[in-house]
């Protein structure tokens, strides 16, 4: 009875640390996903502008929108409620002639994964490229949107409940800009 009741402990003792493996497996590979982006900063040429859940929840709170350089505005009247939606914005800019080619190359090369559903795909007359993406892990989604020029390539990255597919089907009732 003895060695049944060892045996039963080391049992239990290893699905322990079996479901503890797959707890950290999952929780690294999701923001992993995130972090990859971070690639892009150490690009020459490339600015990087990051708010986090905390800033983004004092703009909802003050009612003053989300601003984040010239790139992204989420006008005034949209609403706390929406913003709510943001746990974390990432911005990425190169406007460097000779790192946009390894920038888009890197930005590309991320977006490559399983992970990743591709929502939107163009390119324009002028060879201008947009490129939205989408990857979705229960309730918490991550939304990518790529654009690049000649001049100028932007990377946006939105981590949180904010789920872009739902916006393009129902409408906004504010006004959301991504100026390139």
């Amino acid at each position: 009875m003895k060695n049944l009741s060892k045996t039963f402990s080391l049992l239990q003792t290893l699905r322990k640390w079996a479901v503890c493996a797959v707890l950290v497996f999952v929780c690294g590979n999701a923001n992993a996903q995130n972090t990859d982006f971070e690639e892009l900063a150490k690009i020459k040429g490339v600015e990087y502008t990051h708010v986090n859940k905390d800033m983004i929840r004092l703009a909802a709170q003050q009612g003053k929108g989300l601003h984040v350089g010239e790139k992204i505005n989420l006008d005034d009247d949209i609403g706390g409620e929406f913003l709510n939606q943001f746990d974390d914005v990432k911005v990425f800019t190169c406007e460097r002639k000779g790192s946009i080619k390894k920038f888009k190359n890197t930005a590309l090369d991320l977006l490559k994964g399983q992970e990743w559903e591709p929502l939107i795909d163009t390119k324009g007359d002028e060879g201008e490229i947009v490129k939205i993406y989408l990857s979705k892990n229960g309730e918490r989604t991550t939304n990518v949107i790529l654009a690049i020029e000649d001049e100028e390539a932007n990377l946006v990255v939105v981590d949180g409940t904010f789920d872009i597919t739902k916006m393009m089907q129902e409408g906004m009732k504010g006004k959301v800009e991504v100026n390139n």
